[in-house]
C-alpha cells in the first residue's frame, strides 16, 4: 500500500511541513493560502494519509475531503497548478526515499491538481 511505502504518518507530516515552507515563501502560490499555515498543514496531512490508503481520517462524508468545495472559489489558474506540482514534486523527491512510491504519489497529486484547476475554471467561467 502506498501509505506504508511512503513511510506512513511521520513521512507524510515531514513532506507536508517541507512543502508548505516552499509554498508560503513562493510569490505565486502564497496569495492563494490563508495565514493559518498550521491548519493548512494539518488538513493536507489528513488528506494525504487518507489518499494514500492510511488510517481513515474522516468518519463519514466531510467536505474537507472534497477538492471541489475547498478550492472552487479560489482564483486558481494553470500557472498555479503547474507551480504547485513543481514544488510538490521537488519536495517529494527530497523527502520520500522509495522512488517508486514517490512517483506514484506525484502522479496521484498531478491528477488532483489538474482536477482542481478544471473545477476552478468551470466555477469562474460558468
Amino acid at each position: 500500500m502506498l501509505y506504508e511505502d511512503l513511510g506512513q504518518k511521520q513521512a507524510i507530516e515531514q513532506l507536508v511541513a517541507r512543502f508548505y515552507e516552499r509554498v508560503y515563501a513562493d510569490h505565486l502560490l502564497r496569495p492563494l493560502f490563508p495565514s493559518d499555515r498550521r491548519h493548512v498543514e494539518q488538513a493536507q496531512t489528513r488528506f494525504l494519509i487518507q489518499l494514500t490508503g492510511g488510517p481513515k481520517q474522516y468518519d463519514s462524508y466531510d467536505e474537507r475531503m472534497n477538492l471541489a468545495m475547498i478550492h472552487r472559489l479560489l482564483p486558481i489558474k494553470e500557472m498555479h497548478a503547474i507551480r504547485w506540482i513543481e514544488l510538490m514534486t521537488m519536495t517529494i523527491e527530497e523527502t520520500i526515499s522509495d522512488p517508486g512510491a514517490a512517483t506514484r504519489l506525484i502522479e496521484r497529486l498531478r491528477i488532483g491538481a489538474f482536477n482542481v484547476l478544471r473545477i476552478c475554471d468551470a466555477h469562474q467561467n460558468g
